[in-house]
């Protein structure tokens, strides 16, 4: 679909989650290429989340998609930090959800990549460790808990909601 407009108000289902998840790890997967301290967290990966207008449009179908925010969970522990300024952008290219009129050079909504390493204790299952920094005291944890924060991988625990709304 090439419709422009800024925001989507097509349904956000989980076939689109895993699209989603799909072409963050690809763009991931350039980017520990290009970026020697991301590569480093190559192995680390714990979980992938739709959040912020994204993760609430799929859980309300109301707010609309404008872009595709993925958060990149890692494993910490390493001596160099995950660089947490960076931001990497991918073209979701042509779907059901058009394009952003206001992006431009994109061919379909613009995904946006943030990467955290998070600390990981022996007893962690899965998600503990992204809810420990989801409810830290962050700016970047704070503003994500704004909205919302959903699982999109990997697979087994897609479409989890961590974060919903305070209505």
């Amino acid at each position: 679909m090439n419709t422009l407009v800024e925001r989507s108000m097509e349904k956000i289902d989980e076939d689109d989650l895993n699209l989603f998840a799909n072409a963050a790890l690809e763009r991931l997967a350039e980017i520990y290429e290009r970026a020697p301290v991301a590569g480093l967290y190559r192995d680390r990966l714990l979980m992938l989340t739709l959040a912020q207008g994204g993760a609430l449009h799929f859980l309300d179908q109301k707010n609309g998609l404008k872009d595709i925010d993925v958060w990149a969970f890692y494993r910490g522990g390493l001596e160099k930090p995950f660089p947490v300024r960076a931001v990497w952008t991918k073209d979701f290219g042509k779907s059901k959800f058009g394009k952003n009129p206001h992006d431009q050079g994109f061919s379909g909504r613009r995904m946006d990549i943030i990467g955290r390493a998070v600390e990981c204790r022996p007893e962690d299952d899965l998600i503990s460790p992204t809810m420990r920094w989801l409810h830290g005291h962050s700016s970047s944890a704070e503003a994500l808990r704004q909205k919302a924060v959903v699982c999109i991988y990997p697979p087994s625990v897609r479409g989890r909601v961590l974060i919903k709304p305070q209505y």
